[in-house]
């Protein structure tokens, strides 16, 4: 098969890139997973493939990879799905690559081996918005492959809005993804299409202390979606939004979330 030019690219990715794979075709996924596999000899990283505990796919990928594993089975004791024990795992598996001579990992992983924990659309999102500052802070590459016939819609407009980088290449309507330094980036449209995703990914946010986010590059945001931000900054350390336009500015005042959540600044 000949693979498409996007596929191919992401061949070629970089340390800290994470990226989100809509997945159309479920038969030529192992062919397309391997390019990507593929690429971390490249950058001396070590290659991991993740998915259902014997599925085809994974068992396609194991020859050529390092790890190739069912996270519900071999990290999570097949209990519920723990984002918190999802992300040390990580941690733990990146330093010891890094002691076995590898410069990292180079994870693509079947996001079918989720569904086994029924994790719900929320915790599915928080945990990929977390992941992305994670991958970042390691250098790591990470493609997490979500079928299109396995989840629902709002799980992947979730999922999308909070990788930096897409396949394909569609631009969701917001995105949330790790900012520089310590900070969140967020841009495009907030409206109630998207509150519930947006609600989810915020809140995610909102538990890393401190929690700035830079929305200067946001295009929109209804009431709702100041009503996450003030809500989230009541229940948590504060939350402090950068580039704030005189427009935002004035409609927070106005509808009288300084003084409802005085605890969020905006600078």
């Amino acid at each position: 098969m000949k693979l498409t030019g996007e596929i191919e690219k992401l061949g070629h990715l970089g340390r800290g890139d994470h990226v989100c794979w809509l997945v159309d075709d479920a038969e030529t996924y192992a062919e397309s997973a391997a390019t990507i596999l593929a690429g971390a000899h490249a950058l001396r990283q070590k290659p991991v493939a993740f998915g259902p505990e014997g599925s085809p796919a994974l068992m396609q990928l194991e020859p050529m990879a390092a790890i190739a594993a069912d996270p519900y089975v071999k990290f999570l004791d097949r209990g519920p799905f723990v984002p918190e024990t999802m992300l040390v795992m990580f941690r733990e598996q990146s330093a010891l690559a890094r002691a076995e001579g590898y410069d990292g990992l180079r994870l693509v992983a079947d996001m079918d081996w989720l569904l086994s924990g029924q994790p719900t659309i929320d915790a599915i999102i928080g945990f990929e918005l977390l992941l992305d500052r994670v991958v970042a802070e390691l250098g790591a590459t990470v493609v997490c492959a979500y079928r299109r016939s396995s989840f629902d819609t709002d799980a992947l407009v979730g999922a999308l809005a909070v990788h930096p980088v897409a396949c394909p290449d569609d631009s969701p309507q917001f995105r949330f993804v790790n900012g520089d330094g310590q900070s969140w980036q967020l841009s495009g449209e907030l409206d109630l299409a998207v509150a519930p995703m947006f609600a989810a990914a915020f809140r995610a946010a909102a538990t890393q202390s401190p929690c700035v986010v830079d929305i200067s590059r946001l295009a929109f945001i209804d009431v709702a979606g100041m009503r996450t931000i003030a809500e989230a900054g009541r229940e948590t350390h504060g939350v402090q939004l950068r580039g704030a336009s005189s427009t935002v500015r004035r409609v927070w005042q106005m509808t009288g979330f300084d003084e409802f959540a005085p605890m969020v600044q905006l600078v």
